[in-house]
């Protein structure tokens, strides 16, 4: 018997045609292989990686229908980190911030799962005790270990923590729970992450985002084992990158 395939919903039908169509403008003009996902973030537009002849991309949904000179800033952006064109997709977000949905962090989080205790490293925990040692409790957001990146060969680099200004949520990579990882080391990932919430990225001088601002750096110092993880990090770097994550 003949089986009649499962058609999309129009909504995701025509996103799924947009998305498409907008890998393929971008491809065009980094040429290399693009693969784009669409979400409708309040805060984060755009971020991306590039994995060898690979871009990966987050857009939001505003970029579907960009204007060509939106895409090659775009492009440029993506490729080169250009400031010029980093100043010509912040005035093309300004101009279309009305299609940012506005969600509460609160109703973000619950579509996420969260999972703050670790084998050997209890996120709450840590993330309570700093809360009241250096924010006196002003810090509102919600901590949890991420997944871990689906990565061929041996990891290059590590992103051990990252907040989210849309859900408030601070998600700090899995290699970090384990025992020869110490407790000093992912306090100070945790207390990092914790200092985004409070410094927000905005721009420098030269027109370029500027993620941690001299008062970000400054502030960092105060941790009280502020050397004694960087230098742990310095000696035990390749530790991490080779750690196998179990899912």
């Amino acid at each position: 018997m003949a089986r009649q395939q499962p058609v999309d919903p129009e909504p995701n039908r025509l996103l799924k045609v947009w998305r498409r169509v907008l890998e393929r403008r971008l491809r065009t003009r980094l040429r290399a292989k693009v693969a784009i996902e669409i979400h409708d973030n309040t805060h984060t537009m755009l971020t991306f990686q590039r994995h060898r002849a690979l871009f990966r991309l987050r857009l939001h949904h505003m970029f579907l229908a960009a204007p060509d000179e939106v895409i090659q800033a775009l492009a440029d952006f993506v490729r080169h980190g250009d400031g010029d064109a980093s100043m010509r997709l912040d005035k093309f977000i300004e101009r279309n911030k009305a299609y940012i949905r506005r969600l509460s962090p609160a109703k973000m989080r619950k579509r996420l799962r969260l999972e703050p205790v670790g084998r050997h490293h209890d996120l709450g925990r840590i993330f309570e005790r700093l809360n009241e040692r250096y924010f006196q409790r002003r810090i509102s957001a919600a901590i949890t270990y991420g997944p871990a990146p689906r990565v061929k060969g041996p990891r290059k680099s590590i992103k051990m923590g990252s907040y989210s200004a849309d859900s408030k949520v601070i998600r700090i990579h899995p290699a970090l729970d384990q025992p020869v990882v110490p407790r000093y080391f992912v306090e100070w990932i945790v207390f990092h992450e914790m200092l985004h919430h409070v410094y927000r990225t905005r721009r420098g001088e030269d027109g370029r985002r500027c993620v941690h601002p001299p008062e970000f750096i400054q502030h960092e110092r105060r941790f009280h084992d502020y050397k004694r993880a960087q230098a742990w990090e310095d000696e035990n770097l390749d530790l991490l990158l080779r750690a196998r994550i179990e899912s």
